[in-house]
This record gives structure tokens, sequence and C-alpha cells, in this order.
């Protein structure tokens, strides 16, 4: 996101003093959770990680991918040490959003199926203010990512995105995204904030009912957001 104020971080991304997410003993459901951001929208994910930290509901594993100009980069790599602290990249120019949600998730895909439960959940945040104008490669085709998504939510993938009001309209007109688990931002510095607050919540509610075994497909934000 190109939050206004928003300068280019020249160091590389860091995180300090990780906290594994709580666990009781019991058998609990694990949700992986990807985060796919637009490089300035990082103040935001440092909430969600503080919160998914705090989690006694699921066990969590987290991913984040940073996309900003030509560049798409996994800085946290399906972790379960939630760090308390993540410092970005940056912000950049250009939007390889389609290549950037695409190759995410058929990363995240991968790893599930080779590495983990396939019955886990999978909660996928993405969360830009830049019109897609830069992929390359298969995903960049909005028809091939449109049809891939919709494979994956019949296959346990939540798939959420927060936007400006054309980047949502895309979402979901073009992408086909299910509107119930779009929210748009005005790309103000209070409106992200709210817009990432409102996340927390909805996503603390998405655990509950994971641990529940609840169909958690779609309504992901209207579930809390009135």
């Amino acid at each position: 996101m190109r939050v206004k104020g928003a300068k280019k971080n020249p160091n590389l991304t860091s995180v300090t003093e990780p906290v594994v997410t709580a666990t009781t003993g019991q058998p609990k459901e694990r949700i992986l959770n990807v985060f796919i951001v637009d490089a300035s929208g990082i103040g935001g994910v440092n909430e969600l990680l503080k919160s998914i930290s705090q989690d006694t509901d699921t066990d969590n594993n987290v991913l984040i991918v940073e996309f900003e100009g030509h560049k798409i980069e996994r800085r946290l790599n399906l972790t379960q040490a939630v760090p308390s602290t993540y410092l970005g990249m940056g912000t950049g120019g250009m939007t390889p959003l389609n290549q950037a949600i695409g190759e995410t998730l058929e990363y995240v895909r991968n790893e599930r199926s080779n590495n983990f439960d396939k019955g886990n959940k999978v909660l996928v945040s993405i969360f830009t203010d830049g019109d897609e104008n830069a992929s390359i490669g298969k995903y960049s085709n909005a028809g091939i990512l449109s049809s891939f998504i919709k494979e994956l939510e019949n296959d346990g993938f939540t798939i959420s995105f927060i936007g400006t009001k054309n980047e949502v309209n895309y979402a979901i007109q073009t992408l086909h995204m299910k509107a119930s688990n779009t929210l748009v931002h005005d790309n103000s510095a209070l409106g992200v904030a709210a817009a990432f607050s409102d996340t927390v919540n909805a996503r603390q509610l998405y655990s509950k009912s994971v641990s529940r075994g609840e169909d958690v497909k779609e309504n992901f934000y209207t579930k809390t957001v009135k």
C-alpha cells in the first residue's frame, strides 16, 4: 500500500522477539495464515501478528509475502514462531498484484500438500492500494487467476482482500473474489488503520469458527463488520 507519508525502508526485512503461539496440549485446528502485502502496509500486519500470537482457539503458522515494483518476496515462510515486530521492505511504485497473488497461492497449496495436513485451513489476507499494472507470467491473465482462486476456495482456502474502492471492485468483478471477504479503505492513515482493526476482529471470529468446524469459505468480514 502506498499510504501518504510512507517511505522506502533501506533495510532488509527484520523480525524481533519471536513469540510461539500458545498451546494447551490438546489437539487444535491449524490455520496457515498468509499475508500478501503491498509493501507499505506492514504496520497493520503487526497488529494481526500480535492477535495471532495471542490466539488460543487454533494453532497457527504465518507466511508473509511482500510485493512492490517488480519484486515479489517471501519474508516469513509458514513459521510457527510469530514475531512480535516485523519491518518490511518499504513502498515502491509498481503493483504486480495478480502475479503476487497467484504465485503465492500456488506455493502455499504445494506447501500444505507436502508439509502440512491437507485439511488445514488457509486464511489469505491481501492488502493493496495500487491497481494491477506490473504482473508477468501466467497469472497476469486475470481469467487464469480467477479460476485458480475459485478452485482453492473449494479446498479450504479463505481469500480476503483489503483495498481502495477501485481495487476491491477489481477483486470482486474481475477476479471474482467473494464480496463478503472484501473490505474497502479510503487510503488515509485513519482509514487504513480502521481497516486493519476490523481485520483483527474478523480474524478472531474466523479462528473461533475454524475451531468449531464451521464453514469459513465466505462472510469473513460480514460476520463482524457492520
